[in-house]
C-alpha cells in the first residue's frame, strides 16, 4: 500500500499540470485563430476594395466613352442640319423663290427634333420583329430539342422577340442648344447694330427688381456695380483701349467712351490684374468681370454666351415669351421703346397666335421678315430695314438659322456618370471643317 501511495503521489505533480498545459496551448490555437482571422478579414477587405476601385475604373472609362458617343452622334446630326440649311438657302436664292414663298419655308430642325439617347439609338438601331407569317405572332420560345438558355434563332425573332443594340452596359444621352438664341456678349465690341441689340437683350434680362440685390450691395471686394456699369465693364473687359465705357441707350452710338482708367476697378482688388482686351475665350472667363459672380451666374449664366461669331446674327425662330418680346422690341422704331400696343397686356398673346399660325409645325421656321410684317400688322410701327427680304446693309440683327451650339453629354456605366460639354460651330470659322464635323470651340469633362 505504501508503494502504491509513493507511485501515486509521485505523478501527482504531471496530472496538476496537464491543465495548465492544455490551457496554454487553448490561448495559443484562439489566438492563432483571431490573427488568422483579422489577416483574412483584412485581406477580404482590401481585395474587395480594389475589386470596387478596378469596376469604378472601368465604368468611369465605359462612362467616359459613352458620353463621346453621344457628342460624336450629337455633330452627326448637327453636321447634317448644316447641310440641309445649306441646301435651304441656296433654294431661297432662286429666282422666284421670294415671291412664291410667302409664307414660313420647311426648315428641320434636327437638332431638337432628333432625340441623342442610347434608348432611342437601341430601338432605330438595334433591330425589331421581322415580318412574321399572317397569324398572330406568338411568344418567342426555346426551339424544340435545344439546350436550356440557348439563344432563340431567327424564326423565333419572327415571332416577335427584338434583338438587343450591341452588348455595351451602360447608357448615354445628350442635347442641344442654340447658342445663338443666348446673349452673345462678344458683340458688345462689334460693329453696327449688333451692340446696341445685345445690350438691349442684357437690359431686359437683368431688369426684373427681384435681382436688385445683385447690384444695389458691395461684393466681397467692397465693390458695388450697377446693371449700366457691369455692361460697360463686360465691353471694356474686350475692348482694346484702356479708357472705361458707358452705356448711352442710343441705337448709333450704344457705348461712349469715358475718361476713367478701365483697370482702375482691377487695381482695387487683393490680386491685382488688367481687362483682356481681347474676346473672351470661355464663358468661365466672365468671372474675372467686375460685377460677376457666383450669383450673378447663377441667375443668368444659361442666358449668356461668347461662342458665336461676333458678326453672328440673332436667331428669329425661338419659343422663349421674353425673348420673343425683346425681339419685338428691337424690331420696333424706335428701337428698344416700347409703343402704345405693345403697352397691352395681351400683346404678347396676340403675337404669340400670330406666329403660331405663320408657324403651324414646329420644324418649319420664319423669316425677319415675316416677324416684322406680323409686328406690323399688330399696330408697330418697325423699321424699314427689318422689311427687307435681304440684309443687304448689316443694320438687321436676326436670322432664322443658326451655326454655333452647346451639346451637353451623360454617360452613365453603373455608380458613375460622366458629363461632357462642347461647343461646335460651323460658321466661317470652322472652314473646311464645316463640312464634316464642325469646328470645336470648347471642351469640358467632370
Amino acid at each position: 500500500m505504501r508503494r502504491l501511495a509513493h507511485l501515486l503521489g509521485r505523478h501527482e505533480p504531471n496530472r496538476r499540470a496537464r491543465p495548465r498545459e492544455r490551457g496554454a496551448a487553448l490561448l495559443l490555437a484562439i489566438a492563432s485563430i483571431a490573427v488568422l482571422t483579422a489577416v483574412s478579414v483584412e485581406l477580404a477587405y482590401e481585395t474587395r476594395v480594389s475589386l470596387q476601385l478596378a469596376a469604378n475604373a472601368r465604368d468611369e472609362l465605359r462612362a467616359t466613352y459613352l458620353a463621346r458617343s453621344a457628342v460624336s452622334v450629337s455633330r452627326l446630326v448637327l453636321y447634317f442640319q448644316h447641310r440641309l440649311d445649306t441646301m435651304a438657302g441656296a433654294a431661297s436664292q432662286l429666282p422666284g423663290a421670294q415671291a412664291a414663298g410667302g409664307g414660313a419655308r420647311l426648315s428641320l430642325r434636327l437638332w431638337d427634333l432628333v432625340p441623342i439617347d442610347s434608348s432611342a439609338a437601341a430601338l432605330f438601331l438595334g433591330g425589331g420583329p421581322r415580318a412574321g407569317p399572317p397569324e398572330a405572332p406568338q411568344p418567342a420560345v426555346a426551339r424544340a430539342g435545344a439546350a436550356p438558355g440557348t439563344p432563340a434563332g431567327p424564326q423565333d425573332e419572327a415571332a416577335g422577340e427584338r434583338r438587343a443594340f450591341g452588348d455595351v452596359e451602360g447608357s448615354f444621352h445628350a442635347t442641344i442648344e442654340d447658342e445663338e438664341r443666348k446673349i452673345n456678349v462678344r458683340q458688345l465690341v462689334a460693329l453696327g447694330i449688333q451692340p446696341f441689340a445685345q445690350a438691349v437683350r442684357f437690359a431686359q434680362l437683368v431688369q426684373d427688381p427681384k435681382y436688385d440685390f445683385l447690384f444695389d450691395q458691395d461684393d466681397a471686394n467692397g465693390i458695388r456695380i450697377s446693371r449700366k456699369d457691369l455692361l460697360g465693364a463686360l465691353k471694356d473687359f474686350q475692348d482694346e483701349d484702356e479708357t472705361s465705357d458707358a452705356f448711352t441707350d442710343n441705337p448709333t452710338k450704344p457705348f461712349e467712351n469715358g475718361f476713367g482708367d478701365e483697370n482702375g476697378v482691377y487695381d482695387r482688388l487683393p490680386d491685382r490684374y488688367k481687362a483682356k482686351n481681347a474676346a473672351f475665350d470661355s464663358l468661365d472667363e466672365l468671372y474675372l468681370v467686375s460685377g460677376v459672380s457666383d450669383p450673378f451666374m447663377a441667375a443668368f449664366g444659361e442666358r449668356l454666351t461668347v461662342y458665336p461669331d461676333v458678326n453672328a446674327t440673332i436667331n428669329v425662330n425661338t419659343g422663349d415669351p421674353q425673348q420673343i418680346m425683346v425681339n419685338a422690341l428691337l424690331m420696333a422704331d424706335p428701337p428698344g421703346v416700347p409703343q402704345t400696343p405693345m403697352l397691352d397686356p395681351a400683346f404678347l398673346e396676340k403675337l404669340g397666335a400670330a406666329l403660331a399660325l405663320m408657324r403651324p409645325l414646329p420644324f418649319m421656321s420664319i423669316t425677319p421678315q415675316q416677324f416684322a410684317t406680323i409686328l406690323q400688322a399688330l399696330g408697330v410701327k418697325v423699321r424699314a430695314e427689318m422689311l427687307q427680304a435681304v440684309n443687304s446693309d448689316a443694320r438687321n440683327p436676326f436670322g432664322d438659322v443658326s451655326s454655333t451650339f452647346h451639346i451637353h453629354a451623360v454617360g452613365v456605366a453603373g455608380e458613375v456618370r460622366k458629363s461632357l460639354d462642347a461647343v461646335v460651330t460651323f460658321d466661317n470659322r470652322a472652314g473646311a471643317l464645316a463640312q464634316d464635323a464642325g469646328k470645336l470651340l470648347h471642351w469640358s469633362e467632370e
